[in-house]
């Protein structure tokens, strides 16, 4: 394998792990999962972890809490806006309620651009609807279970998708989505160990190997190249952790020319 740590474009961490936990993690690009959550984990600085304002879908007392104030004070600070989105078949929080959170994030993410993670699982055509609405640079769909037609679709409004193993297994990534807008992550659960993401990425990158036929090094560059490409489109390289803006920039630099690395 190169020398390139796992990227992992969507984790879930509780903000009470200890640093020291985190360290084995890999890069990861942490989503939280209500603004109460988020303002403890923005003051946090490790230097792989990238942490994110979210408001899930599926919690009713995160989006019954939501406060558009708050949620743009704590976006200025942070590059990445995550878990946020659109869920119809398993959250209890009705659909409009729904809405009018998800409106009120694209609208802030449009004025200032952040990395965007966006849940969509069983709801894209709505979530597409509502980019269409509101344009957003580089959104990336979380768990897409869009149709090959939805997902051309997404492809066409910029959008990104970040994979993990369930989603890896659909053969729409092999005929829609193109390898430059493809990102790897492993959902991993709020209580899991931190040290498991590098097996779970990996074994992502293998799904997508066999699917684009290209190697597993390939896989892992291309995700690194993708999201230097996000950072560059959203403007955020100054807001990541100092560290972490570096291996973007090295890693970012390498995918570039995959002779590099070989």
């Amino acid at each position: 394998m190169t020398d390139l740590i796992p990227l992992d474009a969507h984790a879930h961490f509780a903000p009470s792990r200890r640093a020291e936990e985190l360290a084995d993690a890999g890069a990861v690009l942490a989503s939280t999962l209500s603004l109460e959550e988020a303002a403890g984990a923005v003051r946090r600085r490790e230097a792989n972890v990238v942490w994110g304002v979210g408001c899930h879908p599926r919690l009713p007392q995160a989006q019954a809490a939501f406060d558009p104030t708050v949620f743009a004070k704590l976006a200025e600070g942070t590059a990445l806006v995550g878990e946020v989105g659109l869920d119809v078949q398993w959250s209890r929080v009705p659909i409009d309620d729904q809405l009018r959170v998800f409106r009120r994030v694209l609208c802030e993410v449009a004025e200032r651009p952040r990395i965007l993670s966006i849940h969509s699982y069983t709801a894209t055509r709505l979530v597409l609807d509502e980019v269409r609405r509101t344009p957003v640079v580089a959104p990336i769909l979380h768990w897409w279970t869009g149709t090959a037609a939805e997902t051309r679709e997404a492809v066409a409004l910029g959008c990104y998708f970040s994979v993990h193993s369930a989603v890896a297994r659909r053969s729409v990534f092999r005929t829609s989505v193109p390898p430059e807008r493809i990102l790897v992550e492993s959902d991993h659960g709020w209580s899991d160990p931190p040290a498991a993401i590098p097996c779970r990425v990996e074994w992502v990158e293998h799904l997508l190997s066999v699917r684009l036929k290209r190697s597993r090094e390939e896989v892992r560059r291309l995700a690194w190249r993708n999201l230097a490409t996000i950072v560059r489109e959203t403007g955020t390289r100054e807001l990541l952790p100092a560290q972490f803006a570096r291996m973007v920039d090295e890693y970012g630099r390498l995918g570039e020319d995959p002779a590099r690395l070989l």
